[in-house]
This record gives structure tokens, C-alpha cells and sequence, in this order.
């Protein structure tokens, strides 16, 4: 299991998009909704750079609230300067249709990194990005593989008249997890507690139950907040149990 929930752009100088529509600036991408974009002003391949000040390690990318369809591509570059014929870092991450682009490589320290995004093949006449996301990621160990249960959720406003007609107004979807873990060492619980104390229940985070695995859609990696409180029992030799409750964000 892997939680990653320290978003390095959101405190990076402000990203540069090759173009930009101005109700849809390129640094809605810092912001943790999803529902509000960025926008490009043309289908065309866009790129997106981000400058840290200094060099900043990272080893997990992904692409979130997106309209990228079956047929686009997304690079992910690393170099030391805003310069890239032959950069220190490049990668590509698998695009999801409707759901997270997500990459996972082996960690480097760069300044500069820039996200290469070309939706040529899409339908609209833009591309539209919700989140961009640059960070590391902790690995929960031991993890909640087994004993966790997955619940889908809709937003739908439904009312009955006395006739039993049906009034109804369709919200969305999403899902929520609760997760419960075994007995676990004092240094993987001070990791969660730092976790929790930068996040709580403010701060949104990708969650992948299964790391990288994309096969099984109803535990795909998402993006979460934490619901509530996590309460830690004791069992013996000074090690814990504890759950977290998971709810997705859009």
C-alpha cells in the first residue's frame, strides 16, 4: 500500500502552461478541488513546467480531473534547468481514461520538472487538467491488503410523494474505504501520525491500496482525505492496530 500526501507544486512557484484560457489559469493545477481546472486554449500538445528553486526529490506523478482520451500521451521530464534536449529524468505516465494517471520511478532530486501532454485524438477543443501532482510516496507496512471494504456512494437527492412518485435530482458518485491494520512497529506508527498531522482531515492525497496495480477498478488508486479520527489499540510488545477511513475527492 502506498499513500502519497505531500504535494510539492502546490508550494512551487507558480507552473507555466504553453497556453492557458484566462477563466482556467494554469495554477487552478495547485489547487486540491478537481472541479476546477486548468485549461489550455487549443487541442494541441501542451507542456507544463515547474520550477522548485531547488533541486526536490520525487518519485511519483500523476495526472488527475482530467479529458484526456485512449489515443494521448503524457511525458514527465527532470533536468537540473529549464532545458530539455537531453534531460536527467524521462518518463511517461500511463493515461487513464476518466480515472488517475499515475507513475511511480525511481526517486531523482531536479529543480525543474515539466509534465508533455497531447490529447490530439480528443473529441473537445482544450485540454482540461484538474491536479497536477509531484511528490513521494510512504509505503504502508504491514498494509490492509485483506481486511478492508470498499463502499460506493451516491450524492442523489431522492423524495417520495404520498402516491409514491419519485422526485429525484442526480448528484455523483464516489467511494469511500475503510481500512483496518494489523499489529504494527512503533516506526511505521510514527509515520502515520506524521501523516495525519500534515493532512488531518483538510489535506486531499493519492491512496493506492495495491501500489501501482491497475487491474482490479474498484480499489484503483484514487484521491482520498481522511475521514475522522485514527485511533490506535494496543495489543502487545508495544505494537498497534489501528483503521483509517478513506473518502474520495473530486
Amino acid at each position: 500500500m502506498r499513500i502519497a500526501y505531500e504535494n510539492a507544486i502546490d508550494s512551487a512557484t507558480a507552473p507555466t502552461a504553453l497556453t492557458a484560457d484566462l477563466q482556467y489559469p494554469i495554477t487552478n493545477v495547485q489547487n486540491q478541488r478537481l472541479a476546477k481546472p486548468w485549461r489550455s486554449t487549443s487541442i494541441s500538445a501542451q507542456t507544463v513546467v515547474i520550477n522548485f528553486g531547488t533541486a526536490t526529490s520525487i518519485n511519483t506523478a500523476a495526472v488527475m480531473g482530467h479529458n484526456l482520451t485512449a489515443g494521448a500521451t503524457i511525458g514527465l521530464m527532470g533536468n537540473p534547468t529549464d532545458s530539455w534536449g537531453s534531460p536527467s529524468v524521462s518518463t511517461t505516465i500511463t493515461t487513464i481514461v476518466g480515472g488517475m494517471c499515475l507513475n511511480y520511478f525511481t526517486a531523482s532530486s531536479q529543480q525543474y520538472w515539466r509534465f508533455s501532454l497531447d490529447n490530439a485524438t480528443g473529441g473537445t477543443s482544450y485540454i482540461s487538467i484538474g491536479r497536477l501532482w509531484l511528490g513521494t510516496y510512504l509505503t504502508i507496512d504491514p498494509s490492509s491488503l485483506i481486511d478492508f471494504s470498499v463502499t460506493k456512494n451516491r450524492s442523489d437527492t431522492v423524495a417520495y410523494g404520498r402516491g409514491r412518485q419519485k422526485y429525484a435530482t442526480e448528484g455523483v458518485g464516489w467511494r469511500s474505504f475503510r481500512l483496518s491494520f494489523p499489529r504494527t512497529s512503533n516506526t511505521m506508527l510514527e509515520s502515520i501520525q506524521t501523516m495525519y498531522d500534515a493532512v488531518g482531515n483538510h489535506g486531499s492525497m493519492l491512496f493506492c491500496n495495491f501500489d501501482s496495480l491497475r487491474t482490479y477498478p474498484l480499489v484503483e488508486p484514487c484521491y482520498v482525505s481522511i475521514v475522522g479520527e485514527i485511533a490506535f489499540r494496543h495489543t502487545r510488545f508495544m505494537k498497534f492496530e489501528y483503521g483509517l477511513t478513506l473518502t474520495e475527492d473530486r
